[in-house]
């Protein structure tokens, strides 16, 4: 008997994993932030100059799952605004749902949705949007199947799509669709090399556009934390009916660091892009860096700056600051800081300037500079 309660032990413990792995966790979050800002802003109404004092309030709730082969985060945000000066109040929508499942021990699905429903639309997560001080309807959704052909060599097969809408009459959304096919091969513990074939359909006012291209890329781990990845190739833009096509080049370099005390993203690039409201398609240059540095377990620094420039494709005016009607451009740099009370409130200190010019060909154009400084108080009961 003295070696049974080994076996036994051993037998429970078999037949409990897949009940204990299969078993999902369900987790709600609750997050409130509170901010007092001064923002000059031109979307202040009513005809207001300068700045004025707000409020926001922003309510977030949230949902995660976790299970051996699940992990699903969600949540949906409301951004109330006051303004103390004009006594305009706006309410912005924010929800966003991504999930990867683990089918096979090869086999991977990775999906997300981000929607957004803002009246200040410099706020979104895509740079050039904000060509009007109209609010804007916004939607990202992508869906990718990644599975290990062999020990060394991974294909993906991804699908991703956007559409923007500008709110105000006479505005007709936009659409992008793409779909793409790539590889990378694991030549060495850190350098990867890649493939890839992409297809992009734009849809505005019943006129479609396409682009065909192909790219290598290129991945390789610099230390444990930090990545490089290279992507460059030729994309041939296939113009609607009545418009020039042509050859877009296609170039993109990222950076991305995730340490303990030093987080790090820095991305450059040029590309072919779509869903903006307001045409087809657009050339555009891209150039983003984000820092992040936690110098105690309850003090944390951040800052981030970004920099776009983006024209109707395949427009060859791409000299610096040229001074185009036909070219848009801008940028933002904002800094801030966190200090942790606890585990649950937080307290931010945060200033942003984001400033737009070459707008000269959309509906509603205006100088849409502005400042804002803010202060936050972050409470996460749950």
């Amino acid at each position: 008997m003295k070696g049974n309660w080994k076996k036994g032990l051993l037998a429970g413990l078999i037949l409990a994993a897949p009940a204990a792995q299969g078993a999902t966790v369900f987790e709600p979050r609750l997050r409130l932030t509170a901010e007092e800002r001064y923002d000059d802003d031109l979307r202040l109404g009513d005809g207001e100059a300068g700045g004025q004092l707000m409020t926001k309030l922003t309510p977030r709730l949230g949902l995660e799952a976790k299970d051996g082969r699940l992990t699903l985060n969600s949540f949906y945000a409301a951004d109330l605004l006051m303004r103390h000066g004009s006594g305009k109040v706006t309410l912005d929508h924010r929800a966003g749902l991504e999930a990867r499942h683990v089918l096979t021990r090869r086999l991977r699905v990775d999906s997300a949705v981000r929607v957004f429903r803002v009246t200040d639309p410099s706020s979104l997560p895509r740079d050039g949007l904000a060509r009007s001080t109209a609010p804007t309807f916004f939607t990202q959704a992508g869906l990718g199947f990644t599975t290990r052909a062999t020990d060394r060599l991974d294909v993906r097969a991804g699908y991703k799509f956007e559409a923007v809408r500008i709110l105000e009459s006479g505005q007709s959304p936009g659409y992008a669709h793409t779909p793409s096919l790539e590889a990378w091969y694991r030549s060495t513990r850190r350098l990867s090399l890649g493939l890839e074939y992409r297809y992009q359909a734009f849809l505005y006012e019943r006129s479609m556009g396409q682009a065909h291209g192909a790219a290598a890329g290129l991945r390789y781990r610099l230390t444990r934390p930090t990545t490089f990845i290279a992507r460059a190739g030729p994309v041939r833009y296939l113009a609607p009916d009545g418009q020039a096509g042509g050859w877009v080049p296609r170039v993109g370099l990222e950076l991305q660091r995730e340490g303990e005390l030093l987080d790090v993203g820095v991305v450059v690039g040029h590309d072919l892009v779509g869903a903006s409201g307001f045409t087809n398609a657009l050339w555009a240059d891209y150039a983003g860096v984000v820092l992040a540095r936690r110098f105690t377990q309850k003090l944390n620094v951040f800052g981030a700056a970004s920099f776009f420039r983006n024209g109707r494709a395949p427009s060859q005016d791409w000299g610096v600051f040229s001074g185009s009607p036909t070219v848009s451009q801008g940028y933002a740099v904002s800094g801030g800081v966190e200090y942790r009370i606890d585990r649950r409130i937080s307290a931010q200190g945060a200033v942003d300037r984001i400033a737009q010019v070459g707008v000269a060909d959309s509906a509603g154009a205006a100088d849409l500079t502005r400042n804002v400084f803010a202060v936050r108080l972050v409470v996460t009961p749950w």
